[in-house]
């Protein structure tokens, strides 16, 4: 990877400070960024690594410093100067219209038009320049929302290279998070379009927790710590061991240790599942037309099963049809012996079913209600009194949990999950399901878009879920982490669940053979 170093600097960041009303979101942060080079920015969740990328962009007005771009000085808090300037972000909440076609989207910004009427087929071929330079297999006249996550990725940088208009292609775009809910395949593109982006002159400043991708894909990386700056190195000269201690204060592993492996023994939680105890958690036949086929497996009381396998595999959808999400789902679903397959998502959560979606967003959380809500809502009706709400009561239950869980929350009542960071939005999921009732508990994706001081807490509350005997159901993309806390693992493919691997033969190479094993069965010639 070519490094950027005999480039000049694009644009300096100096001295930016941001508040949030009690929240210190940056504090006197200078960075600088390289022409045509990939820089990361790194910190845990609240460290202000996004913040500071929004008011690069204009989305979020500085209380004090300033943004320089080719030695021009932005107006602090305005998109248009900075669009002007060259400057785009590329979202982690895809900004799009999913009902309009791939280059209605592309176009919204500047319209074509001849006369008075909208000049379809130069849309359609501004459109297709922008979008088949980054990915040909994109058909634009296509509607976004029926397009994967990673080609609707794919679109939202498009849109940010268009050159049409008054002020031209962007000079530095921001990635926010851009691989959270892409697939293996789709990241390691979107990290190739970076490079190409990179490599063709335009600067790209990469938001990701993601180790793996900022080894991979970057040239410098620069790290904050409870907003404020703390260092900026070559990523070809710094170890991940290194970077993981500037980002939270403390060292987690040695020189070459598996960051996961490092993270679960630092969640300091033993967990022992005993040979006699009792299965919580028993499916068998579980089918769903086109997403979990013939399904069995059985968890006991203490014990993490995990689940491996590729971005549709059918993983999820597991998860959902056992939660009684879907109503198509067949089968027997067993806790503690009490079946409640078909009966929907409330015989689960009576049976003492937790489930923790991939989706904390779209999925999980209620964004119009508090923390306190958000935490009680399986149990509401439990601590009413004569069917009226007892205040007292919840506001005791909220207290305990947000201190369990170190929830970092200014209010319980008038603050919301949307002014939660990603790692307390996860951490609050967790105590909504983890509760004294709670038997079985459900975790897709449970560390994903969380930052890596998070996830030792989040393995820290998943290895303590065990050892108070629940039966822990784990999904997860990442391997390493499904090796580090798994008692055994079973991989899906197409469906079906292709094999179980526990001891010894928990490894990634193991993982990827079952894994691709029934998708070669299928796609064989007869």
């Amino acid at each position: 990877m070519a490094g950027p170093s005999s480039q000049p600097a694009l644009l300096r960041a100096s001295n930016i400070s941001k508040r949030f009303g009690i929240t210190q979101a940056l504090d006197d942060v200078s960075v600088e960024f390289l022409k045509g080079e990939v820089h990361a920015l790194m910190g845990e969740n609240g460290a202000g690594k996004s913040t500071l990328g929004k008011v690069i962009a204009g989305l979020h007005k500085q209380d004090q410093g300033t943004v320089v771009i080719d030695g021009r000085e932005l107006v602090p808090g305005s998109l248009d100067d900075a669009f002007a300037a060259g400057v785009r972000i590329v979202h982690q909440e895809l900004a799009q219209c999913p009902n309009l076609t791939v280059a209605e989207n592309l176009c919204l910004h500047a319209i074509p038009t001849r006369g008075l009427r909208v000049d379809f087929r130069a849309m359609v071929e501004r459109a297709a320049r922008l979008v088949h330079r980054l990915e040909p297999t994109i058909d634009i006249l296509r509607p976004l929302g029926r397009l994967s996550p990673g080609h609707r990725q794919i679109c939202q940088i498009a849109a940010a290279l268009d050159e049409e208009g008054p002020h031209g292609g962007a000079k530095l775009i921001v990635f926010d998070e851009p691989t959270s809910s892409l697939s293996i395949h789709e990241t390691e593109r979107l990290l190739a379009i970076a490079r190409d982006l990179a490599a063709s002159g335009v600067t790209v400043v990469y938001v990701s927790h993601r180790m793996s991708e900022i080894f991979a894909c970057c040239d410098r990386v620069s790290v904050l710590r409870d907003g404020k700056y703390v260092a900026t190195s070559v990523v070809a000269e710094i170890d991940e061991p290194t970077l993981v201690e500037q980002m939270i204060g403390r060292r987690l592993a040695t020189p070459g240790a598996k960051a996961a492996e490092a993270l679960a023994d630092a969640a300091g939680v033993d967990h022992q599942v005993r040979a006699d105890a009792p299965v919580l958690l028993r499916v068998e036949g579980l089918t769903s037309p086109g997403r979990v086929n013939n399904a069995s497996l059985q968890v006991r009381a203490g014990e993490i099963v995990g689940v491996g396998g590729l971005v549709g595999a059918g993983r999820s959808e597991l998860l959902d049809a056992i939660f009684g999400l879907d109503t198509r789902a067949s089968g027997r679903v067993e806790v503690a012996g009490r079946n409640i397959g078909g009966r929907g998502p409330r015989a689960a959560i009576r049976a003492g079913v937790g489930y923790v979606p991939e989706d904390r967003r779209q999925q999980g959380l209620f964004f119009n209600l508090g923390i306190d809500e958000n935490i009680l809502a399986p149990i509401m009706p439990d601590l009413a009194r004569a069917g009226v709400r007892d205040r007292t009561a919840e506001i005791d239950e909220v207290r305990s949990r947000v201190q369990r869980f170190q929830i970092k929350t200014a209010t319980l009542r008038t603050t919301g999950p949307g002014e939660l960071s990603g790692g307390n939005q996860q951490k609050l999921l967790i105590a909504r399901w983890m509760r004294d009732d709670t038997k079985v508990l459900l975790l897709d994706e449970p560390t994903r878009g969380i930052d890596i001081g998070t996830k030792a807490e989040i393995y820290r509350l998943v290895q303590e879920a065990a050892a108070a005997g629940l039966a822990v159901l784990l999904v997860s993309s990442e391997m390493p982490e499904l090796l580090a806390l798994s008692d055994r693992i079973l991989v899906m493919a197409e469906g079906r669940i292709g094999g179980e691997l526990s001891g010894q033969d928990m490894t990634q190479k193991n993982i990827l053979t079952l894994a691709t094993r029934e998708s070669r069965k299928k796609n064989a010639p007869a």
